[in-house]
């Protein structure tokens, strides 16, 4: 299964992720102490948006960083998207409230690619942390397709579990994982992935987002059985739309921005992944196991 990327024009001529629009916020929902989804009404981008896809959110006088959706209300054209507080731009994004401005560019990028039979087997879905916002949209598609939903949810402490209740309104099986054992088992949403695969390994797919480190393991465990993988990367990204080029991953000048960021896991075999990342100005850094900065 490839990626899949949906490409529109507007009358203008220029791609939807270089035609920015502004809107006041419908609506503001704590979902964590350090988490809080924003509602616009954009109906062209809640027409032509996929889970796995992703906007770049610009913050009046602060920044533009991307965010992914996650969630759709037709009819009715409302875009959702989860932040979670984790620099100067998700800190002053926190500070709005309902009403005030901002803009957006997309969908952008690759989203996930759901199997087409739903008879093959489940589909498993990993999120760790706020890795939780694409999955959580693509449990929901899956769900309306007819496949049966198994997620493996994980987090920081009980307090930090984003959208628990909605995986658990959708999946048929929901193993919830903490690291600091405040609920459901002790470790990671990989840890939690394993109990799911020592029940029954029959999946069809698995999909995950999540920190990098997170997703490394993921690949790993998964590599064990005969399951496709897809998952979403996280990179700086300045453009959003493969222009800058600050968010290439290896030597043939992949972009998450635009080739990701859902890639199988298969075609990451000789990039950045699971090794280095790039900072502000580009320089490339090792990856520490405990990067999980869900964007600036």
């Amino acid at each position: 299964m490839t990626p899949e990327k949906r490409t529109k024009k507007d009358p203008s001529g220029l791609a939807y992720g270089l035609r920015p629009f502004v809107g006041p916020i419908q609506q503001i929902h704590e979902e964590t102490p350090r988490t809080k989804t924003f509602t616009l009404s954009a109906p062209e981008i809640a027409r032509d948006a996929i889970p796995g896809q992703f906007l770049m959110v610009w913050i009046p006088g602060v920044d533009e960083i991307p965010m992914s959706i996650s969630a759709l209300k037709n009819p009715g054209g409302l875009v959702e998207f989860a932040a979670a507080k984790a620099g100067d731009a998700t800190t002053a994004l926190h500070a709005m409230r309902e009403g005030d401005l901002l803009g957006l560019r997309g969908p952008l990028g690759h989203g996930f690619v759901l199997p087409r039979s739903i008879d093959k087997g489940p589909l498993l879905f990993v999120a760790g942390g706020c890795g939780a916002p694409p999955l959580a949209f693509a449990t929901e598609i899956a769900v309306r397709k007819g496949h049966e939903v198994h997620v493996a949810l994980g987090a920081t402490s009980r307090s930090e579990l984003l959208f628990r209740q909605r995986f658990q309104e959708q999946a048929q099986k929901v193993i919830i994982a903490t690291d600091d054992g405040s609920d459901g088992i002790l470790g990671t949403a990989v840890d939690a992935a394993a109990f799911h695969l020592d029940i029954d390994s029959r999946y069809s797919a698995c999909f995950g987002c999540g920190p990098e480190g997170m997703l490394t393991s993921l690949a790993k465990l998964i590599s064990k059985y005969p399951i496709p993988l897809q998952i979403s990367l996280e990179r700086y990204m300045k453009c959003g739309v493969g222009l800058c080029g600050h968010c290439i991953i290896d030597n043939q000048g992949t972009r998450v921005c635009l080739e990701g960021p859902v890639f199988n896991v298969k075609t990451l075999k000789d990039t950045d992944f699971g090794h280095w990342k790039r900072d502000s100005t580009g320089k490339h850094l090792p990856l520490e196991s405990t990067d999980e900065s869900c964007t600036r």
